[in-house]
């Protein structure tokens, strides 16, 4: 009998003899067996504000020289990115012509960044073909654990050469971080509260590596997407629902400095609102609403730690903007969740606060 060459998730000796092999009914098990080590960025201006994230679906941490070889699985994702997911992204907006050859060169340039779009892919796969949820989940977590540790395992120093490659790998893991804190929830809302301000103190991160490199960037293949998605973002009207948020938070006796906080927040999510009035695409509705996390005060993620409820009912204006745009796959019934979680939270007391968020919980799709 061959010894087992422990190949995952199914070992070669198994797969050329087209027997069941005992490695691949463990894959989807280990997500609730193994916990990584955090890793943590050390591009990030203070410990709270990082891109560290302990996948939900728990592989090992492994580091670069321990990856395995490309596989089968691996030319699926790819191909699955490139053929479904570009346009998503606006990773195809780099090319003038939209070469899916031109596109993966570039993707190319850093393993941290091909590990972490193969990722991103195995997390779409996990939503879209629910009978192998486990399965691509456990992928996911396993790729995007080899993508952190490779990236910290890099010369941070950005330049002309990086700042990219550095950039892409930090949003597209952000968007990657808060789909799966939005569509895979704990039970009960304070866990899942937990878990999602994780996600928001690593989109920190984000802003870290771009307010670093704006002048590269600017120089780069990516400058006509930040251009186009800042002119998006400018705060050129105002919801009536956004300015009623407003004024109850000038009605309130805060802080000078919390109330300033709060303001700006809100105003960050009227930017968000205002850009996902652009013609509609994939990437037009998610670039301006995953923008808020990045955007928001760091002072407003202490606040919604605290639970403070002026920071709850300023998520749950978050939450109509998720729940508007439902059919994109990265948000879901998220937005419904939001609203209806913070609703019983909060009580009756804030139903003033919650008045148009609360509205759509009385609407059926």
């Amino acid at each position: 009998m061959r010894k087992c060459d422990e190949t995952r998730p199914k070992c070669v000796n198994c797969n050329v003899s087209e027997r069941q092999c005992s490695f691949e009914e463990m894959a989807p098990k280990a997500n609730a067996l193994v916990r990584p080590s955090r890793v943590e960025s050390k591009l990030t201006p203070k410990a709270s504000d990082d891109l560290s994230v302990s996948p939900s679906s728990s592989a090992q941490v492994v580091g670069a020289d321990d990856s395995p070889p490309v596989n089968k699985l691996h030319l699926e994702l790819l191909h699955h990115f490139v053929t479904d997911m570009l346009s998503f992204t606006g990773i195809d907006k780099f090319s003038v012509e939209g070469s899916a050859t031109d596109i993966t060169k570039y993707i190319l340039t850093a393993s941290y960044l091909m590990n972490q779009i193969l990722a991103f892919s195995a997390l779409h796969l996990s939503v879209i073909r629910p009978d192998r949820r486990d399965f691509y989940q456990y992928h996911a977590a396993q790729l995007q654990t080899h993508a952190l540790s490779e990236f910290n395992g890099t010369k941070l120093d950005i330049s002309a050469d990086n700042c990219v490659p550095m950039f892409l790998f930090s949003s597209c893991l952000a968007m990657h971080v808060l789909s799966e804190k939005l569509l895979f929830r704990p039970h009960g809302f304070e866990s899942f509260l937990d878990q999602f301000i994780q996600s928001l103190r690593m989109h920190r991160g984000v802003r870290a590596i771009s307010g670093q490199s704006w002048h590269l960037l600017l120089q780069s293949p990516l400058a006509p997407i930040l251009e186009t998605e800042g002119k998006r973002l400018e705060h050129n009207s105002s919801r009536s629902e956004i300015l009623e948020l407003l004024a109850l938070v000038d009605a309130m006796p805060l802080d000078a400095a919390i109330g300033t906080v709060y303001r700006q927040s809100i105003e960050d999510l009227q930017k968000a609102y205002n850009g996902t009035q652009s013609p509609p695409s994939d990437f037009s509705m998610i670039g301006p609403i995953i923008s808020w996390p990045v955007i928001i005060p760091s002072e407003y993620i202490d606040l919604l730690s605290e639970r403070q409820p002026e920071a709850l009912a300023i998520l749950s204006h978050f939450g109509v903007l998720l729940h508007m745009h439902r059919d994109v796959w990265t948000f879901g019934d998220s937005g419904f969740y939001l609203i209806s979680s913070i609703n019983e939270y909060l009580g009756p007391q804030w139903k003033n606060w919650l008045r148009w968020p609360n509205s759509f919980l009385c609407q059926c799709d």
